[in-house]
């Protein structure tokens, strides 16, 4: 856009012209492939939904900031007119021959042009100092830019004196100067009317792809959602539905697992309302007193039994997790092995409820979930039961025994140790009532466990359930003498005698009786970097010296030689992309020329006074500490009355000091940073010009 040095009639440009825009459709994805239409298919294929929708969302708010910025610019231009205007009336002011009575505002031909036809009177029969305080102007303006401002009230001695212009022109930026949002919006009242920074709550449409779980295939979809313009414009803030804060037809838990939707027992509750992937309560539901815990769990019924009825996160069920009585993720087929060969020497104590789906004739090896009294139960303990594996009875000492299997992955202390919550486990059930004693067969390299309620059984990795029976019986007919009568029988026949059950029971519950075995995939070789030599930054002081190489201590760093025009005859290493960004300019001696020079003193009432100031403006500063140097030279032009070089909150403009830095010669901070000494050096300098223009109209 090009503002014109002199006020014409009709310049300006389509900036806050109306536009008529319409919601693109982005381009199809490919196609994807339904599977047979279970649990894992469908995940994969919403996962890629979320994957589409988070690049659109990417997409789109790099085009709103690139819109933001361009937008701004146009808004720079434009204040840099009224500036201009401001500078010249001013001086034109200042260097008037009449008095201060005589001098009308046809005098100042900058202003008069603006002189809205329909005033009462002429400009020659007006002064340029009228004015009354506590009245409305009766005398209007018009904006010179052309953009169909409303003409404006002002007194000639505002906008003569004082350098006042067009109040609309400073609020420029409409939400259709931003077309992006303007496809989406839909509010009630017109774009062109609608700051792009306003702060309601308006209507948005976001149109895109999404999938159809059974089909695979892409169908138009059309987002509705609510959100505050400032957020979408300032933020890059993109569709509430794409990211998963709104849920609609298009990410529904009815949508995407409805045998899931199906058990959940709770009337209140709509499916349709519901993501698939919450687990986490938020940090405001978290501090309420509904909350029973940190996760937002639901009430489900399993539809396998009416009367099984737990709690679970959404995605915890997503994820596969089924009913908790259920469920065979607790149980590996070693474990029904070795519960096999052991319900052969003991008596096995059986479910609670034998699992329906076994068929008639099959044992049940499922393991036991075991409610612990609420007086026994520990304070740290967030759940009802606690799983056992097996259950035994022996009937010559009257007691019980659990057995549980830890398997040399899932109780490695490489992921997690549980050796204490084992031992911990052992006591409650024992001091309950529950079990007289717990036996953990260890399996591999796992550490044994110590403690009066458990005993450890070591046994290979390799190991077979004759083996591993064979070890626990002896263990267990060791602490209690006489209790497993057929053991010498047992470990002299040398062969396992229940494996046929247990093949029963796992091709019941598993389908086969070996999973097939995946092939490792190895991983190509990282490809190391390509040494290439690269030039400073434009404002480094480093000169290369020889070729780049690779740091022996850290291979990914590709550093090199460098000399340093401070004087040093010293070589200095440093990393190449560092230098080249600019991130690292010198030897140290930038750094150290920073800290030598001596920062200006601020007093105590100085600083009392900036804390004040502060607050009333509505600034975060600490009570205690170092003030930034933006706001103390903020609260200078305040205090001094420059008003219309700050922004709402009272602060300088950074573009504004970086403009003045580079057409003074300032040096800037890295990557054109504004430094602490430069919001101070604007501020005073800007002061002494006002002081000094202040005292060229007094002469």
């Amino acid at each position: 856009m090009s503002i014109p040095s002199e006020p014409t009639a009709g310049a300006g440009t389509a900036l806050g012209r109306e536009r008529t825009l319409a919601a693109a459709w982005p381009p199809e994805p490919e196609a994807l492939d339904p599977g047979e239409g279970g649990r894992e298919d469908r995940l994969r294929m919403l996962r890629r939904m979320r994957d589409v929708w988070n690049a659109l969302n990417t997409a789109y708010r790099d085009q709103v900031r690139a819109e933001v910025e361009a937008a701004r610019e146009r808004q720079a231009e434009v204040n840099s007119y009224w500036d201009r205007q401001k500078t010249t009336v001013q001086e034109r002011w200042a260097t008037r021959t009449g008095g201060r009575g005589q001098t009308m505002v046809a005098d100042i031909p900058e202003v008069a042009a603006q002189w809205h036809p329909d005033n009462p009177a002429r400009p020659e029969d007006v002064r340029a100092t009228a004015q009354k305080r506590g009245e409305r102007s009766p005398y209007k303006w018009q904006c010179p830019l052309g953009f169909g401002h409303e003409p404006w009230a002002a007194w000639p001695k505002d906008r003569i004196q004082f350098g006042a212009g067009c109040p609309a022109c400073r609020k420029l930026i409409r939400l259709v100067d931003i077309p992006t949002l303007a496809a989406q919006y839909r509010g009630p009242v017109p774009a062109r009317e609608v700051s792009f920074a306003a702060h309601e709550r308006v209507a948005w449409i976001c149109r895109t792809w999404a999938v159809d779980p059974e089909t695979g295939g892409w169908y138009w979809a059309e987002h509705h959602f609510d959100a505050v313009s400032k957020e979408r414009a300032l933020q890059g803030d993109g569709c509430r539905v794409c990211a998963g804060y709104v849920i609609d037809d298009t990410n529904s838990l009815h949508t995407w697992f409805p045998e899931i939707a199906d058990e959940l027992d709770d009337p209140d509750i709509d499916a349709r309302t519901l993501p698939t992937s919450r687990h986490n309560v938020s940090r405001k539901e978290a501090f309420g007193e509904k909350t029973g815990g940190i996760y937002a769990t639901l009430w489900w019924r399993c539809h396998k039994r009416k009367d099984h009825r737990w709690e679970a996160t959404i995605l915890n069920r997503v994820l596969g997790n089924s009913c908790r009585w259920c469920s065979r993720s607790g149980i590996s087929k070693e474990q029904v092995r070795l519960v096999a060969e052991l319900a052969g020497l003991m008596d096995l104590v059986p479910p609670q409820q034998r699992d329906a789906w076994l068929p008639d004739g099959t044992p049940d090896f499922t393991s036991h979930q075991v409610t612990i009294p609420t007086r026994y139960k520990p304070e740290h303990w967030r759940y009802k039961a606690v799983e056992v594996d097996a259950v035994f009875h022996l009937p010559s000492h009257g007691i019980r025994i659990g057995v549980e299997y830890d398997g040399a992955f899932h109780h490695s202390a490489k992921l997690r140790d549980r050796r204490r919550s084992e031992l911990e486990k052992g006591r409650v059930l024992a001091t309950a009532g529950i079990l007289d004693l717990l036996v953990h067969v260890r399996v591999g390299d796992l550490l044994p466990l110590e403690g009066p309620h458990a005993v450890t059984v070591a046994v290979p990795e390799r190991a077979t359930p004759y083996e591993q029976a064979c070890a626990v019986a002896v263990a267990v007919n060791a602490c209690f003498p006489g209790s497993v009568p057929g053991l010498d029988a047992y470990m002299a026949g040398g062969l396992p005698r229940r494996q046929a059950e247990a093949d029963a029971y796992i091709r019941a519950t598993w389908g086969e009786l070996r999973p097939p075995r995946r092939r490792t995939e190895r991983p190509a070789p990282a490809r190391p970097r390509k040494l290439t030599a690269t030039e400073p930054h434009q404002d480094s002081l480093l000169t290369p010296v020889g070729e780049p190489y690779r740091n022996p201590e850290r291979p990914t760093e590709i550093v090199r030689g460098y000399r340093c025009a401070c004087g040093s005859s010293e070589r200095f290493t440093a990393v190449q992309a560092q230098v080249t960004s600019g991130n690292t300019r010198s030897c140290g001696c930038l750094s150290r020329q920073t800290k030598q020079q001596n920062r200006p003193a601020v007093s105590r009432a100085e600083t009392q006074a900036i804390r004040a100031w502060a607050r009333d403006q509505g600034l975060r500063i600490g009570a205690s500490g170092r003030i930034p140097d933006r706001t103390k030279a903020s609260y200078r032009l305040h205090r001094a009355g420059c008003l219309d070089i700050l922004d709402r909150q009272g602060l300088l403009d950074e573009a504004s000091v970086r403009r003045w830095a580079e057409d003074a010669g300032q040096r800037l901070g890295s990557r054109g940073r504004v430094t602490g000494r430069l919001w101070l050096d604007y501020a005073a300098d800007y002061l002494t010009r006002a002081t000094a223009a202040c005292r060229d109209a007094a002469l």
